[in-house]
């Protein structure tokens, strides 16, 4: 067989693979995408993140993973897993850390959370299902109760993920009623090209480490 058939059988062959992904990443094609993403990802970063997890341990006190119930898809609960970045049982002493000074905050977690490197774990909580790379924000079942609307409830109907609309300009710094609402926007118009640009606007935000906390934008409360 001539090498140009064999060039046009592959482009051919990665065309309709493209299409398959544009055309049906909604239903299944995203899904599958990161089941393959998250595997990989996994293989590549598990020495790194063994490492990271020593480095938490010997900075303070406390386990490498923090564990923490968040409602998921069809508002069924999930256990998300993150690197520590406060100290053990942070939360029950004063709840979220809305600003570096929190002298809860780790030495080594404000490293993590400026670079969002605490989120790693989670490529588990996207193996399993229960998470996706973009999505809407996981939250937690107070925050559900206190902001159940009907105009929100679309947010509840895809995975959330481990980045969201949201992150690409306020990250943290987001009210929740503004993340609740771009929340449910973006699962009525979830797409590969929305879920790509999402993407590399995160990555911009996180390179200027801007809204780690929630204090760093007030005009968003």
């Amino acid at each position: 067989m001539e090498w140009w058939v064999i060039l046009l059988i592959a482009l051919g062959s990665l065309l309709v693979v493209f299409l398959i992904v544009v055309l049906f990443y909604r239903y299944f094609a995203k899904r599958i995408c990161e089941i393959i993403g998250s595997i990989l990802l996994l293989l590549i970063l598990w020495l790194p993140m063994i490492i990271i997890a020593i480095v938490i341990k010997c900075d303070s006190k406390g386990p490498a993973l923090f564990k923490q119930k968040r409602i998921g898809k069809n508002k069924k609960p999930f256990t998300v897993l993150k690197f520590r970045t406060m100290c053990d049982h942070a939360y029950e002493k004063g709840g979220v850390a809305s600003s570096e000074s929190d002298n809860r905050i780790t030495k080594v977690g404000k490293f993590l959370r400026k670079t969002s490197i605490d989120e790693l774990p989670q490529l588990l909580n996207i193996f399993l299902g229960q998470m996706s790379v973009i999505g809407p924000r996981p939250v937690l079942d107070w925050e559900y109760e206190e902001f159940a609307k009907e105009e929100y409830e679309p947010r509840f109907k895809v995975r959330p993920g481990m980045f969201c609309t949201v992150d690409v300009k306020y990250r943290a710094a987001a009210s929740r009623e503004l993340q609740f609402e771009m929340d449910a926007e973006y699962a009525k118009k979830m797409s590969l090209w929305l879920d790509v640009k999402t993407f590399f606007g995160v990555l911009k935000t996180v390179f200027t480490g801007k809204n780690v906390y929630k204090e760093e934008n007030k005009e968003n409360e």
